[in-house]
């Protein structure tokens, strides 16, 4: 009754505000893919009670992407449906109400667009769905492929998410690489997964030096979200955590996290700490 009440809550919000433009973020990940399935359901379920509408594009090649969550397969892929003209509903699931998951192609990006045609098809498909949804997460592996070849993704924002070991500090430093060589001088948001408040700004202190001597990127610090029992619970339950324990620390940073995404207010405000742990030395 109480989730039920929520999502009433949230849409009656949405429908008081109109629909505000949509904002898209391309999400790199240098975390397990089920870490990284969990905070995106978790992120966008909260945009969502913000009074926002979220759609999450799933535009991995490697079967990890956030439509491997769902216990049934989707219909069809936004860019099979959009080429052989299927109705708009079988190209994506609601997973709340506000909330929708979506396979962006079978194929990668890079034969999409040689099919100017048929990519005006989808260009028109992702236009329709915007109307309905204003905050959009792209899932994607930039290495693998480019969604940035896709004109309404192209001016997208940027999320890298990297946890506090060494191993997805060196990951995500090189996804950083990968994005100064493929899309150039590009700003990027990093959010630190399972970590601490002290912890996450020594990583992004660490990653934010390198990037802006070695790649020129600027790198903005999104927040963190700390390790946290409620959020296995939550996931057990099948539920988020702002619905299932909204007074968790967790819910209270993806809370912190969402107002930023929302105001689109991505600057630095790193402020310096006494921290004794050593700096993590990168690859150039």
């Amino acid at each position: 009754m109480l989730h039920s009440m929520m999502e009433d809550q949230a849409a009656g919000l949405r429908r008081m505000l109109g629909k505000p433009s949509t904002k898209n973020f391309i999400v790199l990940s240098a975390i397990p893919s089920t870490h990284k399935n969990t905070l995106l359901f978790n992120l966008a379920s909260t945009v969502i009670h913000a009074g926002n509408s979220s759609h999450l594009i799933d535009a991995r090649m490697d079967q990890s992407g956030i439509s491997s969550r769902l216990k049934t397969q989707l219909k069809s892929n936004l860019w099979d449906l959009s080429i052989t003209n299927q109705p708009m509903h079988l190209g994506f699931y609601e997973f709340m109400q506000g909330g929708r998951i979506s396979q962006l192609a079978s194929i990668p990006t890079s034969q999409i667009i040689h099919h100017t045609s048929k990519l005006e098809l989808l260009s028109k498909t992702l236009q329709n769905l915007s109307n309905d949804s204003n905050i959009w997460f792209i899932d994607t592996e930039l290495k693998m492929d480019n969604p940035f070849l896709i004109p309404e993704f192209s001016e997208s924002e940027v999320i890298l998410i990297v946890s506090s070991t060494a191993a997805s500090i060196k990951n995500g430093y090189g996804q950083l690489k990968n994005i100064a060589n493929t899309v150039g001088r590009r700003r990027v948001a990093l959010l630190v997964n399972h970590a601490e408040e002290s912890q996450a700004q020594l990583v992004y202190k660490n990653i934010a030096t390198a990037a802006k001597n070695y790649l020129s990127i600027p790198l903005s610090y999104l927040g963190h979200i700390p390790e946290d029992d409620y959020l296995v619970k939550s996931s057990m339950l099948g539920k988020s955590i702002i619905d299932a324990f909204p007074l968790s620390k967790s819910s209270q940073a993806f809370r912190s996290i969402t107002e930023i995404l929302i105001d689109q207010k991505l600057h630095q405000h790193f402020v310096a700490k006494s921290i004794n742990s050593q700096p993590i030395v990168l690859e150039h």
